[in-house]
């Protein structure tokens, strides 16, 4: 930086800079310490915050991206960090969100020898992240810097790992040549493939969109109301994709997430033909994979071939999504959708809204989860960003919960617990002035709530709220299930979580009946700080699906 002579460490800052990175989440390592120091001098440019746990990092980075749509980067030390991290990089792959992990590694001359904390990166994150890269030199830190970021956003995005020696990083010094960010490469949908598409929609008697992850990371969820509109569709959204069209659009069908409801099975039984945008076919989208009937016809927007080798459909859209519906919406437009459609798309949605209206669940404690969502819903904005945690206690918010606004529903697509928290301090960085929730359950707190001390330090305004039913909910139900009246190893003793709060700076509220919550969440969204409030429920009341608990 100074007189043009950089280290490594500074030349990988600049490239940060020369692609617009605006945060860098990391826990501190000794194999990155010039990076460190060079973060220290542009700390107007880049936040840089520090976590206690490399997975939280890259929780963080994942929700960062999520919310912002442009990638986060982080850093971690060798193979301790570096492997703390896979669960975040998967997670963020399988919601095809761009962010860079960068892992400072031993010195060059020490690999391969079995040197402390030596590990194959390569092996390690292949099947975990869209690329893994190496720094064989100094002379090329910024150029395979500047690949990683560009790639990480390019296609379908994705997690890029990009693995540098600490020599390379502290050695010798020069002046580099920062390579000029990648053109942009718009990804236009076929007119044959789309008047294909089209003639097959209009021929469909009872079509379906399955809205996925390539409409959120486009910011499409406008294109995509607008074909529901002209086609006359229903809209299934991918899993924990909800918030991609708004909840009370005559078009919703809900989320197709780990319990197929019943108006969905109805709604998928009658449908002759599902337009696939921007959606993998996951796992859990499809219910193990049984979506997809011999007798439907199948059309598939998205922009990766890998993706679209797995499927057999019979009409593929090599596009990203925003074209190919602004595409299939104009060839719609002179044909109204029949109204045979349209009645029975709204009778299938009035059976959804319907079903996200409490009363008619058996509860055992005195907090009941769907008045908790109801008064939530009354009290907080539009906008506010749920970053959900893994756990049965999210069913309740699946259910009850309507998302209006785009770019407010986070959660761990790959299921993994402990992502609540650390996605709330990823999502605040990137919506400063949102208001942003962490809803975690007991279990998922207890991984991951130590980032509460990472929230008080960087002065986060994160309002965590800790659904504890003492207990691994789903699987106490599963066991009880199968075994009657033996369970083992799922019931938890929980500390006072508000008493945590208090000992790392928060203001904290505990609520033992459901009346209590109004109150407190006001409290707390009034509270000029973080805040957290303990949810004390019954252990019987596990989810408005799986049943109760004994």
């Amino acid at each position: 930086m100074e007189n043009g002579e950089m280290n490594g460490g500074e030349i990988l800052v600049e490239t940060l800079l020369s692609r617009g990175i605006e945060a860098v989440f990391f826990v501190p390592g000794g194999t990155f310490v010039t990076v460190l120091d060079a973060l220290s001098r542009v700390q107007n440019r880049i936040r840089s915050i520090p976590t206690r746990l490399e997975s939280a990092a890259a929780f963080a980075c994942d929700a960062y991206a999520g919310i912002s749509r442009i990638p986060a980067c982080m850093f971690v030390s060798r193979a301790p960090g570096a492997s703390n991290a896979v669960i975040g990089v998967h997670n963020a792959m399988q919601a095809s969100r761009p962010f860079v992990l960068f892992i400072a590694d031993i010195p060059k001359d020490m690999k391969g020898r079995e040197a402390f904390q030596e590990i194959d990166y390569r092996l390690m994150y292949a099947p975990v992240a869209k690329a893994v890269l190496e720094v064989h030199s100094f002379h090329e830190v910024a150029a395979v810097t500047a690949r990683a970021l560009d790639l990480a956003v390019s296609g379908r995005p994705g997690p890029v790992v990009c693995v540098v020696s600490r020599d390379i990083l502290d050695g010798e010094t020069g002046v580099a040549r920062i390579p000029k960010p990648a053109a942009p490469v718009t990804m236009g949908a076929d007119p044959d493939a789309v008047a294909a598409a089209a003639q097959m929609i209009r021929n469909a008697r009872f079509p379906i969109l399955l809205a996925g992850e390539m409409i959120a990371i486009e910011n499409q969820g406008e294109a995509l109301a607008q074909l529901a509109a002209a086609s006359g569709a229903g809209v299934l959204t991918a899993y924990r994709q909800q918030d991609v069209i708004d909840n009370d659009n005559p078009a919703f069908f809900g989320q197709l997430a780990l319990n197929r409801l019943p108006f969905q099975s109805e709604a998928l039984a009658d449908c002759d033909l599902i337009v696939n945008i921007g959606c993998r076919f996951d796992s859990v989208t499809t219910a193990d994979y049984t979506l997809l009937r011999d007798d439907q016809k199948v059309v598939m927007i998205y922009p990766d071939a890998a993706v679209f080798s797995q499927w057999q459909v019979d009409v593929a859209i090599g596009s990203l999504a925003g074209p190919a519906m602004t595409a299939l919406s104009a060839a719609l437009a002179e044909t109204p959708p029949p109204a045979a459609r349209i009645a029975w798309r709204d009778a299938i949605h009035a059976k959804e809204a319907a079903y996200a209206e409490p009363g008619d669940l058996e509860i055992h404690g005195d907090v009941d989860m769907s008045g908790i969502i109801q008064t939530f819903m009354r009290q907080v904005p539009d906008d506010t960003i749920l970053s959900s945690d893994a756990g049965t206690f999210g069913r309740w918010i699946q259910r009850f919960y309507r998302f209006h606004k785009p770019y407010c529903n986070l959660g761990p697509i790959s299921g993994a617990m402990g992502y609540g928290l650390p996605g709330a301090i990823g999502a605040q960085i990137a919506a400063p002035d949102r208001m942003v929730f962490a809803w975690i359950g007991d279990g998922g707190f207890l991984m991951t709530g130590h980032e509460a001390a990472a929230i008080v330090q960087e002065n986060l305004a994160v309002k965590i709220i800790v659904c504890d039913n003492a207990a691994w909910g789903s699987i106490l139900v599963y066991q009880q299930k199968r075994f009657g009246d033996r369970d083992f190893g799922t019931r938890l003793k929980s500390p006072n979580f508000a008493t945590l709060a208090e000992g790392y700076g928060m203001a904290a509220f505990s609520v033992q009946k459901t009346a209590e919550f109004a109150d407190a969440l006001s409290a707390a969204m009034a509270h000029d700080g973080p805040a957290l409030i303990h949810l004390i429920l019954d252990t019987r009341d596990v989810s408005p699906y799986t049943g109760s608990a004994r």
